[in-house]
């Protein structure tokens, strides 16, 4: 039950911190298709934090917000890219290395965490396959 609690907990700020770093990118998207992926995957990627949420609510436990360093540090470099180049290349793939730090952060936990139910690891692993299928999906728009 701690593993189960303990991935969840880090899966919610890794979900999270996803979701932010879509919403930090989305209304510089020039492509209407990028746009509209974007949009798509926030709503993934909010479908998901709730499904997360919803299990650590019923084990009563609170969600752990992302540190606010590492908030503050998603959009400071955030910022900083897109100011050198603002095009639909640098979200492209500004997105896919957060998509590629998602992948690696929850497979660690689900290594560090391997206690964890059936249940948790699906959820720990459609967090995985959201992030695999985001960066191909993103691939069209690097130059």
């Amino acid at each position: 039950m701690t593993d189960d609690i303990e991935l969840l907990k880090e899966c919610d700020s890794g979900v999270k911190m996803g979701i932010d770093g879509i919403k930090g990118v989305i209304d510089k998207a020039f492509n209407e298709g990028l746009r509209n992926m974007l949009e798509n995957y926030e709503e993934e990627h909010v479908r998901i934090l709730d499904t997360i949420r919803g299990k650590l609510g019923e084990a009563g436990m609170d969600v752990k917000e992302p540190h606010p360093i590492a908030k503050f540090n998603l959009k400071v470099t955030t910022d900083i890219k897109m100011a050198v180049n603002d095009s639909d290349e640098k979200i492209a793939n500004i997105m896919m290395d957060g998509c590629n730090m998602g992948i690696k952060s929850v497979s660690m936990y689900m290594n560090q965490y391997a206690g964890a139910s059936k249940e948790t690891m699906d959820i720990a692993n459609s967090i995985v396959t959201l992030e695999q299928n985001f960066m191909n999906d993103l691939r069209q728009y690097l130059w």
